[in-house]
């Protein structure tokens, strides 16, 4: 939701550590170069959306300082080393979600000892089992499922239809977008040849997941339950739309996992890994601290700390951005090859 609401860009620079350039101008909002208007606030990253941000309506920019001989006089500057982040920072002071107002719904049904702590809001058509715990000032959307025993930490959001499975554990500050299913069985079974031919024999699952503070989990999204043990998810990690962990994962703090990326069983990922949308890792592999994973690779074995891969399997992706490029030139190299072939030379002799 808008907060209708101004803001000095003197105040603005001293929230992100930046410094002010030109007129001290009040704002009322953030938007891009090409919507904002004249009393918002818009932000240009780079030299390539320098004419945009020169022809913008808006009067006030953020920048980084390199720009800042490109853009002076003509608005009024917050200098910034990371552009994106100050935007981020700033733009929280203009927009909030609309969460509905404390409360428990009457069409919710909140089994016998469950504790509720306050400022909770529950919708309806909630269930919360038996033996549940919910945190202070957490927010459950119409439609929520609350298994027995499950923990939902401190300002905790979970959106519409959001499923969590008895006895997973949510730490505070956790957001689950609508659909998410956290501590469904994982994907085990055993194969049995009987009289009837190959059988598959499902493995219960014992465990459970634990998320850890301010994960946020996009839509449709799935964390499956530890065979024995628990799936973990680190503090402060993002996973995008549509995304599948699987049993026993490992994810450490502060990873960024982006939209249709599938996590096999008992796979580690350390601190601040990075994955690209529809990456799959293979069960069991090891992605190092701070590597970096391009778009629709493909990870088996181990991952070395910071590096960056890419392919199908995974390569350096120094050595991937080569071979594509060698790749792409495969058809005109065929054709040149057979051009020779049937050239009075080309009968095993070099062209």
């Amino acid at each position: 939701m808008k907060k209708e609401t101004t803001h000095r860009l003197s105040e603005l620079a001293k929230r992100v550590q930046g410094e002010l350039r030109g007129p001290d101008l009040e704002v009322r909002g953030v938007s891009s170069l090409e919507l904002a208007r004249e009393e918002e606030l818009s932000f240009v990253e780079s030299r390539a959306h320098l004419k945009a941000a020169r022809t913008t309506r808006a009067k006030a920019l953020l920048a980084p300082p390199e720009l800042e001989g490109e853009l002076s006089g003509e608005k009024s500057l917050i200098l910034c080393k990371n552009v994106r982040a100050a935007l981020a920072r700033i733009a929280q002071l203009f927009w909030q979600p609309a969460h509905p107002a404390p409360g428990i719904s009457p069409l919710a049904v909140i089994e016998e000892g469950a504790e509720i702590g306050e400022g909770v809001s529950i919708g309806p058509w909630v269930y919360v089992g038996r033996g549940a715990r919910i945190g202070r000032q957490s927010v459950l959307y119409p439609g929520v499922f609350v298994g027995a025993g499950a923990e939902i930490g401190e300002r905790c959001v979970l959106y519409p239809y959001v499923v969590l499975y008895p006895g997973v554990k949510l730490s505070e500050g956790v957001v689950l977008h609508a659909g998410a299913v956290i501590g469904a069985d994982g994907f085990g079974y055993a194969q049995e040849f009987g009289p009837q031919g190959l059988r598959h024999l499902k493995i219960p699952h014992f465990g459970t997941v634990e998320i850890g503070p301010e994960v946020e989990i996009g839509a449709n999204s799935c964390v499956d339950r530890g065979t024995f043990g628990a799936t973990r998810i680190g503090a402060g990690t993002k996973m995008d739309n549509l995304t599948q962990v699987g049993h026993n994962v490992e994810i450490g703090e502060g990873a960024i996992i982006v939209a249709q990326c599938g996590i096999g069983g008992h796979a580690r990922l350390g601190r601040f890994v990075m994955m690209g949308g529809q990456v799959g890792v293979a069960p069991g592999a090891e992605i190092g601290e701070g590597a970096r994973v391009a778009a629709k690779s493909g990870i088996s074995g181990r991952i070395a700390p910071g590096e960056e891969v890419a392919g199908i399997p995974a390569i350096p992706a120094r050595v991937w951005r080569k071979a594509a490029v060698a790749f792409a030139r495969l058809p005109d190299m065929v054709k040149d090859w057979l051009k020779w072939k049937k050239s009075p030379g080309g009968k095993g002799e070099n062209p």
